[in-house]
């Protein structure tokens, strides 16, 4: 009961502070937004429009080159084009069948683009006549084959079956193209105008494009669905922006305080907060998916990105000492989550990497493709989990000692992991789970940046940044304990710590990887993080929690981070002697 007073008093307050003005601008660049991006997503890009000046003196000519955008063309007798190009800032002078251009490098790229108008005009005047076979003598039949969802190291032990792909490459040479050819006698070969050929679709007209010339084999980007995705996103930018702000205006005039004194439990006032903005953000988004006619799974797969956008708004209002403080930490945790959401979606239908991302599941509904629960799971599980990590972290802090005082974000940070070691038994061990998925997901982000660099570079970095960030992850509850005098910092303690640590560590690791991992565990960045192996990561897993929290007894608690990077080195020595074969051949 306590939720939905919290959620009604929150859309009253958020209605009558904000005053008229601001949610009809916000309502108005939303909009514009969209028609943007649903513009660019139908017609592309049109920032090359009128970039080359062109003087030509043949009225038809000028009709071919009005065929490409980039060209502006002046039609003029011989001696004005000659001045225009002279003196008027001209890139390009065609007078009958001579080309001048300047030795500049937009004429001679203005130069280059002309040859492929002239080259596109020729294809459209061929296909035209209606006779494939003689136009376009070399085919290439385009066979979609659905890629193996992994991104393994590759073997060398064998070549690729060959004699399979030569055996359906001679049937398929067998069977002629079937067209439809009109016989003329001589001289009465109709010949296209200018008109029709300008008129006539750029692309060859086959069907699906089963077959394809040489200069018309393009692989499926599908970068209008990309662009159609920013659609759903950017709303929640939006919507984000209000939850963080409604949050910091009650710290900064204290009007919190009163519902901290109520009889309502802090849970209750976050998530009764939340839940407002959460169901305005799937309104909108369910509104676009029915505006373009797109899949109504698309809400279900964008329910997670929007959980982790407000989860995170909501933290850095909680932290943040001021609204410039705020300002900042949004800006850098959107930049992030921005870059892991779309990064990914750029190799939709190119590499098994784009999984990672929801928002290449919502690009293949928008192509009309069909997504597997498995691909689900593993995209959305991380943000489902590391939201319900930040709110509960979030929740632990709001509190009036976190809310209303000047702390640092650091130790506000540490308040909510302290809070979690006095409330949850055998907390060490616990802890270790639960930021589990945060780790996961560094790693993923990590993977996203590290698999397009040569692999012996990639590897490698990306074990000693996993290494770190696990390390980290694993000694937060012990820095915690011996930077606050919780308890005594003794060799006993912190051997005790540790294994606690690394244990829990191990058990959430494997408990996670064997639901999300399935889409990378036969890689070599699987293999670096340790997946299908068991007593060794498990030694690995407690000698580096115990490496940093005993370098916390003898080198102090102000050396914590040279006591990580000592566990992160024996941590990347072990998994860079399970993927030696990938270094070095």
């Amino acid at each position: 009961m306590g939720l939905l007073t919290i959620s009604k008093l929150e859309l009253r307050r958020t209605r009558l502070s904000f005053g008229q003005r601001i949610p009809v601008f916000s309502i108005l660049l939303i909009i514009l937004i969209g028609l943007v991006s649903f513009f660019v997503s139908q017609y592309g890009f049109h920032i090359n429009d009128n970039i080359y000046r062109v003087a030509v003196t043949d009225p038809g000519l000028a009709a071919v080159l009005n065929t490409d955008d980039k060209f502006q063309v002046y039609i003029a007798n011989e001696q004005e084009a000659k001045e225009l190009f002279e003196y008027g800032g001209f890139d390009i002078l065609i007078t009958g069948n001579n080309v001048r251009y300047h030795i500049s490098e937009k004429s001679i790229s203005a130069l280059d683009a002309l040859d492929r108008a002239v080259q596109r005009y020729d294809e459209a005047r061929l296909l035209a006549y209606n006779d494939l076979n003689n136009t376009f003598p070399v085919w290439i039949t385009v066979k979609h084959i659905a890629r193996e969802q992994t991104f393994q190291a590759p073997s060398i032990q064998r070549l690729p079956d060959l004699e399979a792909a030569q055996q359906t490459a001679a049937s398929t040479a067998e069977k002629p193209v079937e067209t439809t050819r009109e016989t003329h006698t001589k001289g009465e070969v109709p010949s296209p105008s200018i008109l029709e050929v300008t008129k006539t679709d750029r692309g060859l007209p086959i069907r699906d494009k089963a077959l394809a010339t040489p200069s018309h084999l393009n692989p499926s980007l599908p970068f209008g669905s990309v662009v159609m995705s920013f659609l759903f996103i950017f709303p929640i930018y939006f919507i984000a922006q209000f939850y963080s702000a409604s949050i910091m205006e009650e710290r900064v005039r204290r009007r919190g305080e009163l519902l901290l004194v109520s009889p309502v439990k802090s849970y209750e006032i976050v998530l009764g907060k939340l839940i407002p903005y959460l169901l305005i953000t799937l309104v909108l988004m369910g509104g676009i998916t029915i505006y373009i006619g797109g899949n109504i799974l698309v809400p279900a797969i964008l329910l997670p990105v929007a959980l982790m956008f407000l989860s995170t708004a909501f933290l850095g209002a909680v932290i943040s000492r001021s609204f410039k403080e705020l300002t900042f930490i949004l800006v850098f945790l959107s930049v992030i989550l921005s870059g892991y959401i779309f990064l990914p979606a750029m190799f939709a239908n190119i590499h098994a990497i784009s999984v990672i991302s929801p928002i290449s599941l919502v690009v293949k509904l928008l192509e009309g493709e069909s997504i597997s629960i498995t691909e689900y799971v593993f995209s959305t599980t991380p943000f489902y989990l590391v939201s319900f990590l930040i709110l509960m972290f979030g929740i632990f802090i709001y509190r009036e000692e976190d809310l209303f005082t000047q702390k640092s974000i650091k130790n506000k940070l540490l308040d909510s992991i302290q809070v979690f070691i006095e409330r949850i038994p055998a907390p060490f061990f616990f802890l270790s789970i639960v930021l589990l998925p945060i780790a996961y997901s560094f790693q993923l982000i990590l993977i996203v940046l590290m698999f397009n660099l040569p692999i012996r570079y990639g590897i490698v970095i990306f074990i000693f940044m996993a290494a770190f960030i696990e390390e980290v992850i694993k000694s937060a509850g012990i820095y915690t304990v011996f930077s606050r005098k919780i308890s005594s910092i003794t060799t006993g303690n912190a051997l005790r710590f540790g294994i606690y640590a690394g244990t829990g560590f191990f058990i959430g690791e494997k408990l996670l990887l064997l639901v999300v991992i399935t889409s990378i565990a036969g890689s070599v960045f699987g293999s670096a993080m340790g997946i299908g192996l068991l007593i060794f990561p498990f030694v690995l897993h407690i000698t580096g929690a115990i490496i940093s929290s005993l370098g916390m007894r003898y080198l102090g608690v102000g050396n914590y981070p040279a006591s990580v990077i000592l566990a992160s080195i024996v941590h990347s020595a072990y998994n860079l002697y399970i993927v030696r074969g990938v270094l070095f051949g």
